[in-house]
């Protein structure tokens, strides 16, 4: 039996996306890439939900949802104040928050842009010639502003802010020019699941559980693989050997450009306190699935954990803090990632062809060329059919 073009163009079609492979999903992009290092380079906090900050923070500060503080201060200590990369798309704040904010924070260095309000109660206090974009209500007080944008029809109560550096009224758009939503999630999950396919592939040591009068620290070595001239140590674990862990010394980046430790599984147990190794910053822990993070102490190094809430009751934490949010009690750091140090990590096109589109051209070019073909041959009179 012969088969009309159409169908034999169909089924050249089915064919074709049988055979070809699905695009990964969540694969992470250059742009992506360049945007987690410049994140985890230039931010101290990054939470894609709320932020409870019960202690002081080094760093820069986004926060997705909305803002918890208690006056304590934020961006200090080799924090520079407001920041721009042209990974960032965006030039950002001290704090910045796509929610509304309670109880206040005072800023040592740099701007702050909330898109939503101030709470009553709540007090802004700017220092060393920062300012508020703000795009709801002061419901609270902003003190010692250098200038006011906002939204609103009226800046709310002040404290010794100058009348002529007060703009209301103002776009939204002008005042918070970041999106209406974070734009940092996608591309810091992305890296998180990016990294820990990557350490399967690439021989990753392992940190297993705990035994009596055994290691407390580890080297890393280098990876197998093209990492661009880069280097890079893999390790895995488990949150419940790494919660296991007594007098935990840490990782030996041993002059890798970076180490990561992709720490898998789910365990409410809190980690235990990390004496830590002066490299740390170049060390990342990637908390790839883990929806529960308690640290008991201290730790140090770059925490990616995009999926969890994170809690820190009393120790310190140095380093970039990720999650999904954050309850702070000790404080936070900064120990920025340095600038670069994730190049190397390989990623997909930025704008891959998908397989199915691939396939769908193909067979449609294949069809033409049938269409012609076939087009050269008499048809019946009555035009009843194909020839054959």
């Amino acid at each position: 039996m012969k088969l009309s073009p159409l169908s034999l163009s169909l089924a050249v079609l089915t064919g074709t996306l049988m055979l070809s492979p699905p695009a990964r999903a969540g694969s992470l992009s250059a742009s992506e890439l360049a945007l987690a290092d410049a994140v985890l380079s230039q931010f101290n906090v990054v939470t894609f939900g709320n932020y409870a900050a019960n202690n002081e923070t080094e760093g820069r500060v986004a926060v997705g949802g909305n803002f918890t503080g208690t006056g304590h201060n934020i961006c200090f200590n080799g924090c520079t104040g407001d920041t721009s990369d042209a990974a960032l798309g965006a030039t950002y704040g001290a704090l910045n928050v796509w929610g509304n904010v309670s109880g206040g924070a005072t800023l040592l260095s740099g701007d702050a842009f909330i898109q939503g309000s101030n709470g009553a109660g709540s007090n802004l206090s700017l220092q060393h010639t920062g300012g508020v974009n703000i795009v709801g209500q002061n419901a609270g007080q902003i003190s010692n502003p250098s200038f006011i944008n906002t939204s609103a029809a009226t800046a709310g109560t002040t404290q010794n802010a100058t009348p002529g550096t007060i703009k209301t009224g103002l776009p939204a758009s002008t005042v918070f020019p970041f999106g209406a939503t974070m734009p940092f999630q996608s591309a810091l999950t992305d890296l998180s699941t990016s990294l820990a396919s990557l350490a399967i592939t690439s021989g990753a040591q392992t940190i297993g559980p705990y035994v009596q009068n055994g290691p407390t620290s580890f080297t890393a070595t280098a990876a197998s693989g093209n990492f661009g001239g880069q280097t890079y140590g893999f390790f895995t674990t488990t949150m419940s050997d790494l919660a296991g862990y007594q007098n935990f010394a840490g990782i030996n980046t041993n002059g890798l450009d970076a180490v990561i430790v992709v720490v898998s599984g789910n365990s409410t147990a809190a980690l235990p306190n990390l004496n830590t190794f002066a490299n740390d910053q170049s060390v990342i822990w990637d908390f790839v699935d883990t929806s529960t993070l308690n640290f008991a102490g201290s730790w140090a190094g770059q925490i990616l954990a995009p999926e969890a809430a994170i809690s820190n009751p009393s120790g310190d934490l140095t380093g970039a803090v990720i999650g999904s949010s954050i309850d702070q009690g000790g404080e936070i750091h900064n120990l920025a990632l340095p600038t670069g140090d994730l190049s190397g990590i390989p990623t997909s096109s930025d704008v891959p062809e998908p397989p199915a589109l691939a396939a769908l051209a193909t067979a449609m070019a294949l069809f033409a060329l049938l269409r012609r073909h076939w087009g050269r041959t008499a048809l019946p009179r009555d035009g009843a059919g194909f020839p054959g």
